[in-house]
């Protein structure tokens, strides 16, 4: 029954995400690098129900451990959005070579949101801080479950 719960609360989660998209909120690399354990859990999910029939206690315990990878992720890229800490290189848009025709330059790179700046913040946290919290609480959850079945 768990596995079934699981499911639809990952495809909810990655389905929120990508409305976002929809709506117009471009995710940063790190968004797009925080949504990999959740797809691997849906994978993880999904596995148990076609080939090893409810023996699930190694894949929950597997997706426990990547939403906890995840949180921590997720964590660290919140950290980034308040200021604490610095971001990696990769998230901010530079333009190194200024040619004489700048408008040209500007009209051709295409502009990758900063990691470093939250699309938007619901009440003061962003979609990183409630990654975290869903992240570690989901972890957290799915590990007493299995602790408490094995």
């Amino acid at each position: 029954m768990i596995n079934r719960n699981l499911i639809l609360f990952i495809i909810l989660i990655l389905s929120s995400v990508h409305l976002l998209e929809i709506f117009g909120f471009e995710p940063c690399d790190l968004c797009l690098k925080q949504r990999w354990p959740w797809y691997i859990s849906l994978v993880l999910a999904i596995i148990p129900n076609f080939i090893f029939h409810h023996r699930n206690n190694v894949f929950l315990l597997l997706i426990s451990l990547l939403l906890f990878l995840g949180a921590i992720f997720a964590g660290w890229h919140a950290g980034i959005e308040w200021g604490l800490w610095d971001g990696p290189q990769t998230c901010t848009a530079q333009i190194s070579n200024y040619s004489s025709n700048l408008i040209e330059k500007l009209q051709s790179s295409s502009f990758a949101p900063q990691c470093n700046q939250a699309s938007f913040r619901i009440l003061g946290l962003s979609l990183a801080g409630y990654n975290f919290i869903i992240s570690f609480v989901g972890s957290i959850m799915i590990f007493k479950y299995t602790r408490k079945i094995l």
